[in-house]
């Protein structure tokens, strides 16, 4: 997601674009890998910006609930992922390394309809994440 974008949904979801807020999209949008909280807080750490931990765990779960990172859950740790789209898109995860894929296609129509038509629910919107092992960790699991 790029840095405008970015501001445009901060300003759309009427926040304010804090210099903290500002800090942490810019490490995660630099980093090659989904980065833990703690990560996040000790690079900034060494770039002399200090930002509390506890703010550092806010920022992301906001950034969470508007869209902006994906949160990736491999027991015990949880890490974050800058999306690199602002549309509707799903991910797949390596239980390997980590490795997050963002997936930008949704066809799951049908799914709606089924889970209206036996639970009466109206779907309004839904979250789907696939998990697996990538090519260089799948390679060394058949070795």
């Amino acid at each position: 997601m790029n840095k405008e974008i970015f501001k445009d949904l901060i300003r759309e979801n009427h926040l304010r674009l804090s210099h903290p807020r500002f800090l942490i999209y810019q490490e995660l949008s630099s980093a090659t890998a989904p980065l833990s909280p703690q990560e996040v807080y000790h690079t900034l750490y060494k770039k002399k910006r200090k930002i509390g931990l506890t703010s550092i765990y806010r920022c992301l779960d906001l950034f969470e609930s508007l869209g902006i990172v994906f949160k990736v859950r491999n027991r015990p740790n949880v890490k974050y992922k800058l999306c690199e789209s602002d549309d509707h898109h799903h991910h797949i995860v390596c239980n390997g390394c980590g490795k997050v894929v963002e997936l930008n296609f949704c066809n799951i129509s049908d799914w709606s309809k089924k889970v209206t038509e036996s639970t009466g629910y109206r779907v309004t919107d839904h979250q789907l994440n696939f998990y697996g092992f990538c090519g260089d960790c799948k390679t060394g699991l058949e070795e």
